[in-house]
């Protein structure tokens, strides 16, 4: 399971950093789901911690929810791991991110068209 857990975040797991402190970056596609997009912005630090906001973007005519899981390194320490679910062609509000190291790794997965974690749609 831990070999598989690790396949997914090398195929679909993106590596983040912010460019610029306060200024979003450019929208990105998750590798696995092109109707998926999110940005980062970089925060000032909170002591020891890395701060981000977080923004997804749904490409959808539909509705969706999707889990999303924010660790820094590969697997090491997880910063969050949540279910998102936006209306047709939404954007969502700012999550808060903290994490100890400087890169962070996103992954969606998980997708459905319907609230429910449940029938969950393949990559595209």
């Amino acid at each position: 399971m831990k070999h598989l857990i690790l396949f997914a975040f090398l195929i679909i797991g993106l590596s983040s950093v912010a460019q610029t402190s306060g200024e979003w970056d450019e929208w990105q596609r998750t590798s696995c789901y092109s109707k998926i997009s999110f940005r980062l912005k970089e925060e000032p630090r909170q002591g020891e911690q890395h701060h981000w906001k977080v923004q997804f973007r749904s490409d959808y005519n539909e509705l969706i929810s999707f889990n999303y899981n924010v660790t820094d390194k590969l697997q090491q320490h997880s910063a969050t791991t949540h279910r998102k679910t936006l209306q047709a062609n939404e954007v969502s509000g700012e999550v808060d991110i903290y994490a100890k190291e400087a890169d962070i790794y996103l992954l969606v997965d998980k997708v459905a068209l319907s609230p429910y974690p449940e029938n969950f749609i393949k990559c595209d």
